[in-house]
């Protein structure tokens, strides 16, 4: 069985992805590693560029990197941690005004 990091690595994140919530707690659970599943959801969507399917990468990358914010023990480690949800956010608002731009 290959290793979902390396499938990732390459580009084969359908491939990849029930590997990699298997190995971070589970499809429904919750995880402890939502750093991992948030930085995956997030090269996926920039995998796939400028597209809806992005945007929703994009969206659950953010809900796992606030998440993972969430658990800091104080707040500039919170503040630390927002930044990667933040930059997430980002993105998404690029992608929006990208949308809202061709639909005019």
């Amino acid at each position: 069985m290959s290793d979902w990091r390396e499938l990732a690595a390459t580009g084969k994140f359908e491939e990849a992805e029930p590997l990699m919530l298997d190995d971070t707690g589970g499809p429904d659970g919750p995880t402890l590693d939502a750093e991992a599943r948030a930085e995956f959801y997030e090269k996926w969507g920039d995998a796939l560029r400028e597209t809806q399917q992005a945007k929703e990468k994009y969206h659950v990358s953010h809900y796992y990197w606030a998440t993972f914010a969430s658990w800091s023990t104080s707040g500039g480690e919170g503040t630390a941690r927002m930044r990667d949800a933040n930059r997430v956010l980002l993105k998404l608002e690029v992608l929006r005004s990208k949308t809202d731009d061709a639909d005019r």
